[in-house]
């Protein structure tokens, strides 16, 4: 999943919820979209905590614009 953008991960993520949410689909392909989209979420979640790190770091003058 390395290889996803932020972006991605997030319209994956949006797009098995939205699977989850029709009635047409089944329970196994309900649970199989569940995990799927546990793992896009955490996947943002880590982006968004290296990003929020990095800002704290620049806030804090450890790193410089050239860094980020």
């Amino acid at each position: 999943m390395a290889d996803k953008t932020f972006t991605e991960s997030l319209q994956a993520l949006q797009k098995a919820a939205s699977e989850i949410g029709k009635q047409t689909t089944s329970l196994e392909d309900s649970l199989r979209l569940f995990d799927e989209g546990i793992k896009e979420a955490e996947y943002c979640r880590e982006i968004l905590d290296n990003a929020e790190q990095r800002i704290m770091l620049f806030e804090n003058g450890e790193l410089k614009d050239a860094q980020l």
